[in-house]
């Protein structure tokens, strides 16, 4: 007698492995469980005839999805396609394969379609989170063979930007998308500084295309708060998003910038309101 016991799979009645995930009538092989949306996870609440509805709903997805017009798509490690006028979207958390998702397994729609798609409409979205993740790191310099601080302070910020969803699902409670593939990394001197007005630029800033100094009197009040932080040389105040503004991190500012309107603008589109 065997040490562990051997059971079929509950949907196909073919053979499960000791670590195949486990449902209310019993263990699912891996075949099977490949059918399933990359979303679920309630497998203690859901029996053997709630999985296989999920498979068939989800096979009839693929034609489904096919036919959608995707007006807007998003991400580039997760990824978001939106169509618009049906009110509907698919997402994958990740579309990347190999050990440190060097490897793209998504380079149209049809590959994301491929992947088997769960269509979600807007309104079963109850929820709708932008997490921006942010860790960062003290750069310090070599003398005489040491490591020593900068006065002020070199400090490496590293933000990941993320979308977590709430959903009230047949079979999916939750989603998150991940939409930039590797951190922006953000060289900044001295800590991240926030000030009340700071905070309020960089949110009106947020919305407005890059604009260029000769259309800078067009767009801003000479009088506003706007126009009185604004320099020559730059489209942003001296301290956006916390970050001291200089040619050394312009560049990883803007990306900064262009991810957060990027979340924005997908949680405005689904839920009809931003932040």
């Amino acid at each position: 007698m065997g040490l562990f016991k051997k059971e079929n799979c509950c949907i196909c009645g073919g053979k499960t492995g000791l670590f195949d995930k486990k449902c209310m009538d019993g263990k699912v092989c891996k075949d099977c469980a490949k059918k399933l949306s990359v979303w679920f996870d309630d497998w203690k609440n859901t029996d053997k005839t709630q999985l296989e509805n999920q498979i068939k709903i989800r096979h009839d997805y693929v034609n489904i999805a096919k036919m959608h017009d995707y007006s807007k798509v998003f991400g580039e490690f997760g990824v978001i396609l939106i169509d618009e006028d049906a009110r509907q979207f698919i997402a994958f958390p990740d579309t990347s394969s190999g050990l440190f998702g060097n490897q793209r397994k998504v380079r149209s729609l049809d590959d994301v379609i491929d992947l088997g798609p769960d269509i979600i409409n807007f309104d079963q979205v109850e929820d709708f989170e932008i997490d921006v993740t942010e860790t960062s790191r003290e750069e310090k310099r070599t003398v005489d063979g040491q490591q020593v601080s900068y006065n002020p302070p070199h400090i490496l910020y590293m933000e990941t930007f993320t979308l977590r969803l709430k959903l009230k699902h047949p079979y999916i409670k939750s989603i998150y998308i991940q939409l930039n593939d590797g951190a922006v990394q953000i060289h900044n001197v001295g800590r991240r500084l926030w000030t009340d007005p700071g905070r309020k630029l960089a949110a009106h800033l947020l919305g407005l295309p890059g604009l260029v100094k000769e259309k800078q009197a067009a767009v801003y009040d000479n009088e506003s708060l706007l126009h009185a932080f604004m320099r020559s040389d730059y489209e942003m105040p001296d301290y956006s998003y916390g970050f001291k503004c200089s040619p050394f991190n312009w560049e990883e500012i803007r990306r900064y910038q262009y991810y957060l309107a990027m979340a924005r603008e997908i949680q405005t589109i689904i839920t009809g309101k931003g932040e």
